[in-house]
């Protein structure tokens, strides 16, 4: 199994991940809006995104969307990367491949100076997030609009 940053040939299966984590594998209306949304990402660097590569399948994702807010004495640089589209084929599930997956990305963040990462979680992957040390905060607000 090979751990690479992702490319412009792997946002197809980004596209079918990102479907089945929202349910709507068999919809076909956002194919557009994810592919430009990982292509622009990609190319402008505001998405960073790494595969798990079993013999040119790829079997597990993980992305991060680049945020620069204010700086903090906790975050000098003030980049935030917002964890999403974590995903690993059911086959290849409970073998550690998401944990390795996010464990090589986080060095490569850190390498770049980013000290913050959020994300939101299912129950279900909440202890994947805990055993590599990802704690859950309560000072969360948001609003639709």
């Amino acid at each position: 199994m090979l751990i690479r940053q992702a490319v412009t040939n792997d946002i197809t299966q980004f596209i079918y991940f990102r479907k089945l984590l929202l349910g709507g594998e068999d919809n076909n209306g956002m194919d557009e809006a994810f592919r430009s949304h990982f292509q622009s990402g990609l190319s402008d660097g505001s998405l960073v995104a790494w595969v798990a590569d079993d013999k040119g399948v790829v079997i597990s994702t993980v992305c991060f969307s680049l945020c620069r807010l204010m700086p903090r004495f906790d975050n000098p640089s003030g980049i935030v990367a917002y964890m999403s589209n974590v995903y690993t084929l059911p086959d290849f599930r409970r073998q550690g491949i998401a944990s390795k997956l996010i464990s090589e990305a986080i060095g490569d963040l850190k390498m770049q100076g980013i000290r913050k990462i959020l994300l939101h979680s299912s129950d279900m992957a909440k202890p994947v997030y805990e055993g590599l040390g990802f704690i859950e905060g309560k000072n969360y607000m948001s609003i639709n609009i």
